[in-house]
């Protein structure tokens, strides 16, 4: 069967925003919908068991392996920065928190002027697209295509730290996504069953049967086609051949932080200088595309366990791994359920702070270096660790092309700990982390710090280890930001300013990082860019 070129809408990329977008549009029978993805189907089983985010680590399949720039306030580092490819994009490679977000800071984008963009604005998105069975919930999604579960069991190591956390004086939250944020509880992971559930089982499984829909894989999109200043099409490579892609109505674009703008550079749209160093013809001057790059950084307190049985301990022992196996295959719950975080605190750095910023994870995995994967190696014996990262850094960074090639990666500038208040917050979410694991509930299970380590005492030493060991939590965000002309690249409508039938609806487009991890709320913003175009028509 020959795939037409012709289409009401395109989309580029299925990854969490795309996939919930395109599929979206298409069950409003809003026109026909073509979505494109650069990478390749694949069911290899570890993209649904989710401890295999290990196996994913190490290889380049389902991964796109970016790096950044040498980061210098991050001992000159390049970081690691993985994104999935493939159906369901990053949504089956990451660890699986749901996490919607803090209500306060969409309503700060509101009160900068994003109409719509309020957290009560938000909340029928965010119900729209979760499946959440708690009986107590009131503000949660009950029949949306994402499954949404509570860790289990409470093991002795979760359940000390939760404990530890009330002796803190921190709130328990029976649900952080039912509007307080503040507090600690037991995660919440986009898993059925035990499996993970990607955005390619919740929506574009679902929706293959569609008449008005379409998913063509390993189709690299490498430039947006424009006519003056509208977006008419894009073009793209399959199978070493080129094929241009005729969009009647618009073009929207959920490639994600990284390669949303340098689609937007490779087709003319960004600051004109650059473009015309690199050869590229200026089609629209938008200085805002790639900049306002933002992540969480993320350290861990390293400790070595006693008395617990940790993550450590399925490489080590024969008896735990056989025992983990079962209990997955006949409960679906354990170690194997989850990648390896199963609570967190979402806390105040400081008492006068009127938003918590630092959020602090256990994980059942003691190294660092656990998230490189040219070094995953595990301690051999059993330790977790307290992670932690500040949920809205003040340093802002950027995303650019430095060839007009689009197979090259873009250079990726982070600026980790780039403003020295991010330097201050992180020194405090490491003490913090530490009278945490000498609570007597905690303390019982920690038999040495192993990371800093006891000696590493001071500022210097603390920082030196955010330095040394620091690295990205998975949420870059802010390269295609709301905001007015000028100052950022779309409209509160996520239309790319100057340009007609073009919008970007991923986590590019947040003006700032919603206190979170990030897939739910790119999932809610392909949601309700479909919803906009639904309820406005194309372009509007």
């Amino acid at each position: 069967m020959t795939l037409a070129t012709s289409w009401d809408t395109i989309v580029v990329g299925a990854g969490s925003a795309g996939a919930a977008a395109a599929t979206t549009l298409a069950r409003q029978r809003n026109g026909s919908v073509l979505l494109l993805e650069a990478g390749k189907p694949d069911n290899w089983h570890w993209f649904r068991i989710p401890i295999g985010v290990a196996h994913l680590l190490l290889g380049s399949r389902g991964l796109e392996r970016y790096f950044t720039a040498p980061q210098r306030n991050l001992h000159g580092r390049r970081i690691f920065w993985p994104r999935g490819t493939g159906p369901g994009g990053s949504s089956r490679v990451n660890g699986m928190i749901w996490a919607r977000g803090d209500p306060a800071e969409y309503d700060r984008w509101a009160a900068d002027g994003l109409g719509g963009w309020a957290y009560a604005d938000l909340l029928p998105g965010f119900q729209a697209i979760e499946r959440y069975g708690a009986a107590h919930s009131r503000t949660r999604g009950r029949e949306g295509p994402v499954p949404i579960a509570t860790y289990s069991p409470l093991d002795p190591l979760t359940e000390g730290f939760l404990r530890a956390c009330q002796s803190m004086g921190w709130p328990m939250l029976d649900d952080y996504n039912d509007g307080g944020y503040e507090g600690a509880g037991l995660l919440q992971l986009n898993t059925q069953r035990g499996l993970r559930v990607s955005t390619n089982e919740a929506f574009l499984e679902p929706a293959r049967s569609l008449a008005n829909f379409a998913l063509v894989c390993d189709a690299l999109v490498t430039r947006i086609t424009l006519e003056g200043r509208r977006a008419t099409g894009v073009t793209c490579m399959q199978d070493g051949r080129r094929i241009d892609f005729t969009a009647r109505r618009e073009v929207v674009l959920c490639a994600g932080a990284i390669r949303s703008p340098q689609l937007l550079e490779l087709s003319g749209i960004g600051d004109a200088a650059r473009l015309r160093r690199l050869g590229i013809a200026v089609a629209h001057h938008v200085p805002a595309v790639g900049e306002g790059l933002a992540d969480h950084l993320h350290v861990r307190v390293n400790l070595r366990a006693r008395g617990a049985q940790t993550v450590n301990d399925l490489q080590r022992s024969l008896r735990v791994k056989l025992a983990q196996g079962l209990r997955f295959a006949l409960r679906r719950d354990g170690f194997l359920s989850t990648a390896t975080c199963t609570a967190h605190a979402l806390v105040r750095s400081a008492v006068e702070d009127p938003q918590p910023d630092v959020k602090l994870q256990l994980h059942l995995v003691t190294s660092p270096d656990a998230r490189d994967p040219a070094r995953y190696v595990l301690d051999p014996f059993p330790g977790f660790s307290i992670a932690v990262f500040q949920l809205r850094p003040h340093a802002r960074g950027s995303v650019h092309i430095d060839n007009p090639d689009p197979h090259r990666h873009p250079v990726i500038e982070p600026n980790y700990l780039g403003d020295p208040r991010d330097a201050a917050t992180t020194l405090r979410g490491l003490r913090l982390a530490r009278r945490l694991a000498a609570q007597p509930a905690l303390s019982r299970y920690v038999d040495s710090e192993i990371r800093p380590g006891p000696t590493a005492d001071s500022d210097e030493a603390l920082l030196d280890h955010a330095r040394a060991t620091g690295t990205t939590s998975y949420h870059p965000v802010g390269t295609c930001r709301m905001g007015p002309p000028g100052a950022a690249v779309v409209d509160a409508r996520l239309r790319v300013h100057g340009i007609e039938a073009l919008r970007v609806a991923d986590a590019s487009i947040m003006p700032s990082l919603p206190s979170s991890n990030t897939n739910a709320p790119a999932i809610m913003i392909g949601h309700k860019a479909a919803t906009l175009i639904g309820e406005h028509g194309p372009g509007a």
